[in-house]
């Protein structure tokens, strides 16, 4: 009887350990999936490389802080970097969608680092320092190392010609680009992106004098682990034909 007595008593111990652990997982589980409607994150590059452009020499910081959708579909928010220097000053704010593969944004890019006594509110395109950019893009998630298709269009701002009759015109400059994964684990990724500038409005647009490829390079994204803590990483070589130069940056996302 007292055997008894001691095994279901170990038994019953037992249960209760394994129902602990289970709730402790639960609640672990349901913590980790907490819905948080605001984010706010932190990069740091040797430089600053955009759609074939060396927008910064100098090393820079920029914050991206923003509001998600409680189904992640949506994203609005603001993003800003400067450069140790302080030569290049940006601050931009962004709409966008996403869902499965498919993501649309609007960006208003104000890089205004070459304008000293830029007013944050004139939009009119022979004096503003913003642009606005429109652009779609779709992963075809389903295949084994994803492939992405872009377009953006610049649809305000300072992306502008001269007309026959010397008044100053929108653009429109397009930038097509096609991003291709060729390598993914756990730890790193690499992908190659070739990516295009033109416009409809004559040979010069806002990416160079000529229709042609603005942007092609190899990035590899890693995972840093320095003391259990995961700083994400990647490098980027660029090559921009146009143009007829080449960057590397590095990018190290703080949080």
């Amino acid at each position: 009887m007292r055997k008894l007595l001691i095994a279901t008593f170990t038994v019953a111990c037992g249960i209760f350990f394994v129902q602990k652990v289970s709730a402790q997982d639960k609640d672990t589980a349901t913590t980790t999936k907490k819905y948080e409607p605001f984010g706010l994150n932190l990069q740091v590059r040797n430089l600053y490389l955009w759609r074939g452009f060396k927008v910064s020499n100098a090393p820079i910081s920029d914050v991206d802080m923003y509001y998600k959708s409680k189904n992640g579909h949506w994203q609005a928010g603001f993003w800003g970097g400067a450069s140790f220097t302080g030569d290049y000053k940006e601050f931009d704010y962004y709409v966008k969608y996403m869902n499965k593969g498919f993501s649309a944004a609007i960006w208003d890019i104000n890089n205004f680092s070459d304008y000293p006594n830029a007013d944050l509110f004139d939009y009119k395109k022979g004096t503003t320092s913003h642009f606005v950019d429109v652009g779609i893009a779709y992963t075809f998630q389903q295949m084994k190392l994803p492939l992405t298709l872009s377009w953006n269009t610049i649809v305000l701002g300072r992306d502008t010609y001269y007309k026959a009759d010397s008044s100053l015109a929108n653009a429109y400059s397009h930038y097509v680009q096609v991003d291709q994964v060729l390598f993914a684990d756990d730890v790193y990724n690499v992908h190659a992106f070739v990516g295009g500038g033109f416009s409809f409005s004559g040979d010069k647009s806002f990416y160079g004098n000529h229709p042609n490829v603005v942007n092609a390079g190899i990035t590899v994204n890693r995972d840093l682990t320095i003391f259990k803590y995961h700083i994400p990483v990647s490098a980027t070589a660029m090559f921009n034909p146009e143009k007829k130069y080449g960057a590397l940056q590095l990018i190290a996302n703080i949080f």
